[in-house]
């Protein structure tokens, strides 16, 4: 069960749905090995080798050899990726501050959520504070650190004091004698390939939508309220493109980008909007803050998302996805561990993902549904229940259960799949019509070039795929990057294109590029101001 959610939900956020608690909220620091690794409790405590998932607390040590690897999970979901010959110790994990240090080898973090303003790691020679959400960094012997950001911003300070900001796609090394000055990230670089990939291929969650949106706003300031944008390019097809890109602020609490791709003979767009319980800042820079901070807080939300949509359209078919959000409540989560506790979640959250055009039965049809709601059921107690096409194409219930997620037994049996003897009399998990999803990679797997499909039982077929391209047409090939295609903000754009059993033979396919939401409002209203590039 767990597998199909995170397959299905092709646009939305897998965050936002129990198969994500699993990992989201673990408590503490949990280690995954890959290979052999070590831990010790310390400098006196002798190295034990672990081989499946380990708790880490303050004061533990983890070291990799020459050919293993690890993973550290946080329990809002982060991420930090440990190479082959590192030494990693855990320092300080609590409400206040999760701190790390790295003696030696390199690590790459992917940060959100709780941890994204409160994560330090050290190294023989520098500091780096979190300020986003990407990053690489490696500790030599010697003494030396290089640190490269792909999103978001790390402030990095040395032995001496002094302090540095790098931003995406920047580089920068610290030495014995102290900081040395950013740099772009080249994509000669091996790095290059991560800057790329958020942009790429994410678009996983809710809040990495939120992230690759506002990539290119990252330490910068936006006070407009709309802007507008304009440009020619080629998309992956050899097909030339006008792309257009209006950013809307309908309400104090919203905001809404609108992509239209013109081609020759057709016309695609579509829209993304995202909409919060009270007044969003004009600096949509925090936005991704606020997204956070509805998910697993352990104070009460001064703001959260309530809203969250993507349309997408040839003029004829559509394919829509929808997340409503119910005010975050108190929950007590202990079931996943003591140091848990409540955390404020969303009361209810309902993600429909459905269907339109000439070919689609009735003209729009739900293909996808789930829900879920805290204590409005059953008291004290999350209700969970999926809905998918079954072998007749009709909306029916695949998986209905109920579960208390301060039950530790409960929640061990969510981790795993299924309700087990946790389950309660009317729960049903499996309803008979298993869909399958398979992933590819067309343009194969050094290209940023990712395609998802989804086969229902009665033969309905859904499939996205995200490619990045250059104004030029040329997709981003990972083991020989193109300086000359992507090297420059704005030169290149996340194309997606959506088909369907039920389009007729047609595509929709839509080209978003990022840069829009750098820039600052200047008479919007007037066509002119539209920049053609």
């Amino acid at each position: 069960m767990e597998n199909l959610i995170l397959k299905t939900a092709l646009f939305s956020s897998i965050l936002l749905f129990p198969a994500a608690w699993a990992s989201a909220a673990l408590p503490g620091v949990t280690l995954l090995p890959h290979g052999i690794v070590e831990v010790r409790a310390g400098v006196r405590d002798q190295w034990r080798q672990v081989s499946s998932r380990t708790e880490m607390v303050p004061g533990y040590d983890i070291r990799t050899t020459k050919t293993s690897t690890a993973e550290l999970e946080f329990s809002d979901g982060s991420r930090i990726l440990l190479s082959p010959g590192a030494l990693f110790t855990v320092e300080q994990t609590d409400s206040r501050e999760a701190r790390f240090r790295l003696d030696s080898g390199k690590l790459k973090a992917y940060v959100a959520g709780l941890f994204s303003s409160r994560l330090k790691i050290r190294t023989p020679t520098a500091v780096a504070s979190v300020r986003g959400t990407e990053f690489e960094m490696s500790a030599e012997p010697q003494g030396d650190t290089s640190l490269s950001v792909a999103e978001g911003h790390l402030e990095v300070s040395d032995s001496a004091g002094r302090t540095a900001v790098i931003t995406s796609e920047e580089t920068l090394n610290v030495g014995k004698n102290g900081l040395e000055q950013p740099r772009t990230v080249a994509l000669t670089d091996d790095r290059a390939r991560d800057a790329a990939r958020p942009i790429a291929v994410a678009m996983e969650t809710a809040r990495d939508r939120t992230r690759a949106m506002l990539e290119d706003l990252r330490g910068r300031e936006l006070k407009a309220n709309e802007a507008q944008l304009g440009k020619d390019v080629i998309d992956a097809f050899g097909k030339r493109v006008r792309l257009e890109e209006y950013l809307l602020r309908p309400a104090a609490n919203e905001f809404k980008l609108v992509f239209l791709s013109k081609r020759e003979d057709r016309l695609d767009w579509g829209h993304l909007i995202e909409r919060f319980n009270s007044k969003i800042p004009d600096d949509l820079t925090q936005v991704a803050g606020i997204v956070a901070q509805t998910y697993f807080s352990r104070t009460m939300p001064s703001n959260w998302l309530k809203y969250f949509e993507v349309y997408l359209t040839n003029t004829k078919d559509s394919i829509r996805e929808t997340v409503t959000l119910g005010a975050p409540t108190a929950i007590n989560f202990t079931g996943y561990g003591a140091a848990v506790g409540t955390r404020y979640y969303p009361s209810s959250i309902d993600y429909v993902q459905t269907l339109g055009g000439p070919g689609v039965p009735g003209g729009s049809k739900v293909i996808f549904q789930q829900q879920q709601d805290f204590n409005s059921s059953f008291a004290g107690q999350v209700t969970f229940t999926q809905k998918l096409l079954d072998a007749s194409g009709n909306l029916t219930t695949y998986a209905h259960f109920r579960f208390d997620p301060s039950n530790t037994a409960a929640v061990a049996d969510i981790q795993t799949g299924g309700c087990g003897s946790s389950c309660y009399p009317d729960d049903a998990v499996g309803g008979g019509f298993d869909p399958t999803t398979t992933d590819s990679f067309p343009n194969g797997p050094n290209r940023a070039d990712f395609l998802r499909s989804t086969r229902y039982a009665d033969g309905t077929v859904v499939s996205v795929e995200k490619i990045l391209v250059g104004n030029d047409g040329k997709i981003l090939d990972f083991a020989n990057p193109n300086a000359d295609t992507f090297n420059q903000a704005g030169s290149y754009n996340l194309e997606i294109v959506a088909k369907s059993s039920l389009f007729q033979g047609r595509k929709i396919d839509v080209l978003i590029a990022p840069e829009i939401l750098a820039q600052k409002k200047m008479g919007t209203t007037d066509p002119a101001n539209l920049q053609p590039r």
